[in-house]
């Protein structure tokens, strides 16, 4: 699989005084891509000093932190304590990419340019140490191509280098929107990614009811012989229900491989309708026509405050166990290592609970590979790195801030491996 490299940019940007010794020099790579992170060093600075480091985006983003130079004038910033500002102090992440995590921008609204110019300013309250600035690239979302195929709907990113590379199918949740942020970071390390739009779509069925797995592996067998890719199978990364549909899609499809489940659930659940008459007493998923065993919403009395979770709860603990039986997922058909990854604050529903159906099942049937990432301080907003992570934790998802700022950074060098084993 294909890949970029960062250029090393070591440049003179401030002034301290008249002797060249004192000037203040930054390193740093001239260009990253925007999922990655990045070292950068300035040196030249007052010796055990607390300083003020600015990031600021063309994009409109920005934000502050005080770290404090060591005994040789110098700042690793990447690996610097913090000791004040936007990012908290006890963040285990670069802060280089934290500063763009914590800046003054909700999640929606973020619109990075294909090229973001990122600078950053190093200062005290008495003295401007000088700045710098590198690229951060962004595979635009919006330059997808519709797919050749009269039966599907979405979008399809090819890497930006002329070559080919793994196929992955990027499966959306229950809002039904696709999810083109995922699969243009995806197709920007390399993949061919197809982003399937599999309801509330021209042409497709209005609510999550009875979806047609053979809709899927129609996909799957599309992107397999697209000409930018090279695997003999494609990979699934599916967010929320996305991540249940592509469990149960790789369990049945030999053109699935690995398996990628981001706060999803290895039960079959019944489906959603937003008609808010009839409720669907049936399952999201079909086979053959036929409605795939589902666990099935109880109804019974809730509070008023009642959350998602509490009701994704309550639903599990009503259902009869033949039942839970019959709506696990059987994981261990797929063919190709699987990824968990669980928010431990997800007010949607119990994902952590929902996963651990998956890694115990896989667990008694090795004949794949499991990894279970759990992450206690995360909600259901979990996300490619680096972006503001604003709003991503907004009443009905859960999480904090911070959590979900780690999840974000710790669970995406797990997928790029584990999508990376086509290869």
């Amino acid at each position: 699989m294909a890949s970029t490299g960062a250029t090393l940019l070591t440049g003179v940007a401030g002034c301290l005084g008249d002797d060249p010794e004192e000037d203040v020099t930054f390193d740093h790579p001239d260009d990253v891509r925007a999922d990655e992170p990045f070292e950068l060093t300035i040196d030249g600075l007052p010796e055990e000093t607390p300083v003020e480091v600015a990031m600021e985006s063309d994009s409109g983003i920005d934000a502050t932190v005080t770290v404090e130079t060591d005994s040789d004038g110098r700042i690793d910033l990447a690996d610097q304590s913090v000791v004040d500002g936007d990012v908290p102090t006890d963040l285990d992440i670069p802060t280089t990419v934290a500063l763009i995590q914590f800046a003054s921008e909700s999640f929606w609204q973020y619109q990075p340019p294909e090229e973001e110019r990122v600078t950053y300013s190093v200062r005290t309250d008495d003295e401007e140490y000088g700045s710098t600035e590198l690229r951060r690239s962004h595979l635009d979302r919006s330059t997808y191509d519709d797919p050749a195929h009269s039966e599907l709907v979405g979008g399809v990113f090819t890497p930006p280098i002329d070559d080919e590379g793994p196929g992955i199918l990027v499966l959306h949740g229950s809002e039904g929107e696709p999810l083109f942020e995922h699969a243009a970071t995806l197709a920007h390390r390399g993949f061919t990614t197809f982003a399937l739009h599999y309801f509330d779509g021209p042409g497709l069925p209005d609510d999550l009811v009875e979806i047609p797995l053979e809709y899927v592996e129609t996909a799957a067998q599309w992107l397999l012989e697209h000409e930018r890719v090279s695997s003999d199978r494609v990979g699934v990364i599916g967010m929320s229900k996305g991540g249940e549909l592509g469990l149960l899609a790789g369990s049945r499809s030999d053109e699935i491989g690995p398996v990628v489940s981001i706060v999803g659930s290895g039960l079959v659940w019944e489906g959603i309708n937003d008609t808010g008459v009839e409720p669907p007493e049936t399952s999201s998923w079909s086979i053959d026509g036929e409605p795939v065993p589902y666990v099935p919403y109880d109804r019974g009395p809730f509070e008023d405050d009642v959350s998602m979770r509490e009701f994704y709860t309550q639903s599990l603990e009503a259902a009869r166990a033949d039942t839970i039986d019959e709506a696990t997922i059987p994981v261990e058909e797929i063919d190709g290592d699987v990824l968990l990854v669980s928010a431990g604050n997800d007010e949607l529903w119990p994902t952590e609970r929902l996963h651990n159906v998956t890694a115990d099942r896989l667990e008694e049937r090795p004949q794949s590979t499991v990894e279970h990432l759990r992450y206690g301080d995360a909600g259901h907003g979990i996300f490619p790195p680096y972006s503001p992570v604003m709003g991503t934790n907004r009443a009905r998802f859960g999480g904090s801030r911070a959590g979900n700022a780690r999840a974000a950074h710790d669970h995406w060098p797990a997928v790029l491996e584990t999508l990376a084993t086509l290869d």
